[in-house]
């Protein structure tokens, strides 16, 4: 009884789902097609297909990439809108993003392994769309979705993940936000962890983490975490003056200057090795 009512608690504590969508992309001048996903474990969960913007016939021959969106511990996948349109302007990639279960449209309840179940076939969806493409397939994180993407970069081998704002792990962050936890054994009861930091460790894909300096949600700290545990290829870019919501809003040209220029040169479908990374920018 006791730990049932502790595991609702922690669920409470680490989830925030809206179950309302706030628009489409179609709100963002956004062509976009609905999506039912059946998970290896029976459950369906709701996602986007929001097809990269038509390509010339020169830009054909380098292929068009296709991003597959994770989103954070809040909301649902309607909270970042803004966000389908720059990537889609900067990048011009497919974009292929989804709902956990529990959130938005999608059935069930949240929790850890869910999160990564329903990853899986949100990976394979797009890999499916993606095709004979020429162009890479990268898996975006934001918060808690860094740790999605991260673990499954370990199981199915994207051409580059980028984190935004990930945390190290939720036994890292739990004191800072809920002080009274640090007199607790969390390493003994916390179920929800989603250990970025581990995920990339086991990882060699090339791997892009971003933070903002003023993320009050997320501190800096746990982003230089996750950059120290992960493997080459590696790059890490903080973003003065960004916070927790967005950090690319503080300078979209260079925030994407940067993304583009890691995936040129680190993610391409033919990968090819490096001696060493990007130094930290």
């Amino acid at each position: 009884m006791v730990r049932g009512l502790f595991t609702r608690l922690e669920r409470a504590l680490a989830y925030f789902p809206e179950l309302t969508l706030k628009g489409t992309p179609e709100h963002v001048g956004l062509e976009y097609e609905d999506l039912w996903l059946e998970t290896d474990d029976g459950n369906r969960v709701h996602g986007w297909w929001i097809p990269g913007p038509a390509r010339t016939p020169l830009q054909a021959t380098s292929g068009q990439p296709t991003w597959v969106y994770f989103h954070g511990n809040g909301g649902n996948i309607s909270a970042r809108l803004d966000g389908y349109r720059s990537i889609h302007r900067f990048t011009g990639a497919n974009i292929l993003a989804i709902d956990y279960r529990g959130f938005g449209l999608s059935e069930g309840q949240p929790c850890e392994a869910g999160t990564y179940v329903d990853g899986l076939a949100a990976v394979a969806e797009a890999r499916r769309r993606h095709g004979s493409s020429k162009g890479p397939l990268v898996l975006l994180g934001v918060s808690m979705g860094s740790a999605v993407a991260s673990r499954l970069a370990c199981d199915t081998s994207p051409d580059a993940v980028v984190l935004e704002s990930p945390p190290s792990s939720f036994l890292d962050l739990a004191p800072v936000h809920y002080p009274w936890t640090r007199w607790l054994p969390l390493s003994l009861i916390m179920q929800y962890r989603y250990e970025t930091k581990n995920h990339v460790a086991r990882s060699n894909v090339p791997t892009l983490v971003v933070h903002g300096d003023e993320d009050d949600i997320v501190p800096l700290f746990s982003g230089q975490i996750v950059f120290d545990r992960a493997n080459e290829p590696k790059q890490l870019h903080v973003v003065k003056g960004g916070t927790h919501d967005r950090p690319d809003l503080v300078d979209e040209a260079r925030y994407y200057e940067v993304v583009n220029r890691f995936i040129d040169e680190f993610a391409s479908p033919v990968h090819v090795q490096h001696d060493q990374s990007l130094a930290a920018d």
